[in-house]
């Protein structure tokens, strides 16, 4: 129930990783398959991706944040407050409110499966950015 439109993201990332591109475009598919299976619920799915992704660059915050989140999930807490910690090491001022990918355009579904992921990383400990 709803999770054709991220079937079809998870399909087409996949597919694009059998292609023969070097690594240094590849880790953007893997990042996209591993965010695709985060929002298909597929948690221990979205950690090698996202773990694959991160060992060809590191330096991408926001791998570090759906790897946190996929930790959290797992229950895996302690490994999750380490990957957020590494996000923000990589992107100091972090929020929920600065990290959310535009909304403009996308189905409830996306929205829904999205507030989860910040929310899950709102536990963990991202600050909401949101006035006190």
């Amino acid at each position: 129930a709803g999770g054709g439109r991220f079937q079809d993201a998870l399909a087409a990332f996949t597919k694009a990783d059998l292609f023969d591109t070097p690594d240094t475009s590849r880790w953007t598919w893997l990042l996209g398959a591993g965010w695709a299976n985060l929002l298909l619920g597929r948690n221990e799915e979205a950690l090698d991706l996202l773990n694959r992704s991160i060992a060809i660059t590191a330096g991408s915050g926001r791998s570090y944040l759906l790897l946190a989140t996929a930790y959290r999930r797992l229950g895996r807490p302690q490994e999750a407050r380490e990957a957020l910690a590494q996000a923000m090491r990589l992107r100091p001022g972090s929020t929920a409110r600065n990290v959310a990918l535009p909304t403009r355009n996308v189905s409830n579904i996306f929205l829904a499966a999205s507030h989860s992921v910040l929310e899950t990383l709102v536990e963990i400990g991202l600050p909401t950015g949101l006035p006190r």
